[in-house]
């Protein structure tokens, strides 16, 4: 199955952000032997630029993105601050991507979703969130085969 999101992929997102001289936001990047592994952003107003955010990525042996973790500037503390995360587990089926968001308690899951290649030409997608026990469950699933095999593009479950 191939991945997503690799090391060549952010570096690319990074390089294409650094195009558009014309946005709203400046960008500039920690990369270490040609791998990004933080992101800046920052607003560009008429009084220079604030930083913003900053994306740290971390990725696996094979170059694989295992998480990236979103932190907002704290203009009071002048240091950033977790946000958002984002942990890629990946098997030999597919991968699974967890989303996480930072509390006074730490990291509290928000969603899982599974995507798993079946029979080399079906993907099913599921969308898992946490009740109130904060045990998940299925919410949402999805199925896309190969349009170029078979003639199911997607359903909804």
């Amino acid at each position: 199955m191939n991945t997503i999101i690799t090391i060549c992929t952010v570096l690319s997102m990074y390089m294409t952000s650094l195009e558009n001289v014309n946005s709203e936001y400046f960008y500039n990047a920690d990369i270490e032997n040609g791998i990004v592994t933080t992101m800046y952003v920052y607003d560009n107003s008429s009084t220079g630029l604030t930083p913003k955010l900053s994306y740290d990525f971390k990725y696996d042996a094979e170059g694989r993105l295992i998480e990236k973790t979103t932190n907002r500037w704290d203009k009071w503390s002048q240091q950033y601050k977790p946000s958002s995360r984002l942990e890629m587990t990946y098997t030999d089926k597919g991968y699974e991507v967890a989303h996480s968001v930072w509390s006074k308690k730490g990291w509290k899951p928000t969603e899982i979703a599974f995507y798993q290649v079946e029979n080399d030409q079906i993907l099913s997608v599921n969308y898992l969130h946490p009740n109130h026990q904060g045990e998940f469950n299925s919410v949402e699933q999805l199925t896309v085969i190969d349009p170029i095999e078979g003639r199911l593009l997607a359903q909804v479950k």
